[in-house]
């Protein structure tokens, strides 16, 4: 709420994304912490308590670029994704990003009364 408040870039916090990707049959979602746009760039802002050891945020954050670009037709190119913490700040363009994609083995359940 500080933010929303007191900064002008701040434009939205706990933003929910979701999407669904048809050739993998699977999807995401999740919470934006914070929206912010800045110098004709939108940022994707997540909190992570001990950032520079964080090992998961920069495919999480490519996975909410991709949802908000998909859902607000934004290009990936006008997206920056960021995770932080008191000490740290990290950053990278998510359509430069090199990606693999793959299919998660899903378990199904049958009901076999």
């Amino acid at each position: 709420m500080f933010l929303l408040i007191n900064d002008t870039a701040t434009i939205a916090c706990e933003v929910p994304v979701w999407y669904w990707e048809k050739n993998l049959d699977t999807g995401i979602t999740g919470h934006i912490d914070l929206l912010q746009v800045r110098n004709n760039l939108v940022y994707i802002l997540d909190y992570k308590p001990d950032a520079t050891k964080e090992k998961k945020a920069p495919s999480q954050l490519y996975h909410y670029a991709t949802a908000l670009s998909f859902r607000t037709k934004i290009p990936l190119e006008h997206i920056r994704c960021t995770w932080f913490d008191e000490q740290a700040y990290y950053e990278y363009k998510p359509a430069e990003a090199r990606i693999t994609l793959k299919k998660i083995n899903t378990i199904e359940y049958t009901d076999d009364k």
